[in-house]
């Protein structure tokens, strides 16, 4: 495999370590999340995703056909995660602008 080049430019070490302090920390404060909540990458049925976001199955559905919120084919079933669904609405909600 080849060499990977990073040029940097208009830019100091010390802001440089800040980027990299702060980006690891984010890493890290996700990670403990998950740590700390298990239950956030379980795999959610069709019915279980509907109960959760208090819609019908009609609704999940469409939102997956359109994309709104991403789907996974296991075998003939579909599921979703249950981060993703709740990421995927703070996403769309209009009135969190």
């Amino acid at each position: 495999m080849g060499k990977e080049i990073l040029q940097l430019e208009n830019t100091n070490a010390n802001d440089f370590k800040n980027e990299i302090v702060k980006d690891v920390t984010n890493a890290l404060k996700g990670y403990a999340e998950t740590l700390q909540n298990p239950d956030v990458n379980k795999l959610l049925s069709r019915q279980e995703t509907a109960d959760l976001l208090g819609v019908s199955l009609v609704s999940i559905w469409d939102w997956t056909r359109k994309d709104i919120i991403p789907a996974y084919r296991i075998g003939n079933k579909i599921r979703y995660k249950k981060n993703e669904v709740l990421e995927a609405l703070q996403k769309h909600n209009k009135f969190n602008k």
